[in-house]
């Protein structure tokens, strides 16, 4: 590839991050991320203290960009979640027959009452298209696979998406829509949770319990004294929070993911990316350490 589409997807990069969306490279022609898989983690460099993922090391940072982006035509992944933005996905029927995604999600929008406002989008090489919305302030939404609709997904947290420019032997993702960024429709956020799966969903997937008002009550209690904590005494409050739902995770009252998930979600309201893999390593720990030592339920008074 030549120097000019390096060039191009250098301008990309850095077009992305002038957004405020974090960007990470992924192999040309792919939407591969340059980077290990947690089973090959090697525990050294970024990860010498637990796996941390390109999520984590997605950027905003202009020097660095115009570094990485210096050596080769690197496709740009861009990741919502850190940034505030959602991305829902509308895809084509692998069949090539019957509704895309585009049609499922106007025909949902006329069920639940609407509106579906224009917003920034993209097309990809398959003739789907990505809609980018901006996140109401205090939701924190994970992305989902076939919730929504059959031909419809969602890119946030846990999950990236793929900037304009990029290139593949199929074709490339190009802006379709400069309007300027809707916020997420509230029947959307509603259609997005509603007895949501995990991030990613395989076909063995379980989709997580949603806890009864007990354990909602404790998360909501933790997690909000974890967000409320000021500099100083942020790791004790963070383990006995995390230790005290992963008490109700050992009681069977509460699922792990969703515990794990509503912990990571507080400790981003911290702002503190420099610690955030120690963070989630205070959560994991001390989840398991409550999880050996369940809480007795009697009545859900306890």
């Amino acid at each position: 590839m030549s120097d000019a589409h390096r060039e191009a997807l250098l301008r990309a990069a850095l077009e992305m991050a002038g957004r405020g969306i974090p960007v990470f490279p992924l192999w040309p022609g792919t939407k591969i991320a340059v980077w290990h898989r947690p089973d090959r983690c090697p525990r050294t460099g970024a990860c010498v203290e637990g796996h941390v993922t390109p999520e984590d090391l997605a950027t905003l940072d202009p020097d660095r960009i115009r570094w990485r982006w210096g050596d080769r035509p690197w496709n740009v992944g861009v990741f919502p979640g850190p940034a505030g933005r959602i991305v829902v996905d509308c895809d084509q029927p692998k069949t090539g027959t019957g509704p895309d995604g585009w049609d499922q999600l106007q025909t949902l929008a006329v069920e639940r009452g609407g509106p579906l406002p224009d917003t920034w989008t993209v097309t990809t090489p398959s003739g789907g298209r990505h809609l980018w919305f901006r996140v109401p302030p205090g939701c924190r939404l994970r992305g989902t696979v076939k919730h929504i609709a059959p031909h419809v997904d969602t890119r946030c947290w846990g999950t990236y998406a793929l900037a304009p420019g990029c290139v593949f032997e199929g074709g490339a993702y190009e802006l379709f829509d400069d309007a300027s960024e809707a916020e997420f429709p509230g029947w959307l956020i509603q259609a997005n949770v509603e007895h949501a799966s995990t991030a990613i969903s395989g076909s063995g997937d379980k989709p997580v319990k949603a806890p009864d008002a007990f354990a909602a009550a404790a998360v909501r209690g933790e997690t909000d004294r974890v967000r409320r904590e000021p500099k100083g005494q942020r790791n004790k409050v963070l383990s006995t929070a995390a230790y005290a739902l992963g008490q109700l995770v050992g009681a069977h009252v509460l699922d792990e993911h969703l515990a794990r998930t509503e912990l990571q979600a507080a400790v981003a309201a911290w702002n503190t990316p420099e610690s955030r893999v120690k963070d989630h390593g205070v959560i994991e720990t001390s989840l398991a350490a409550g999880a050996r030592n369940p809480r007795r339920i009697t009545g859900k008074a306890a």
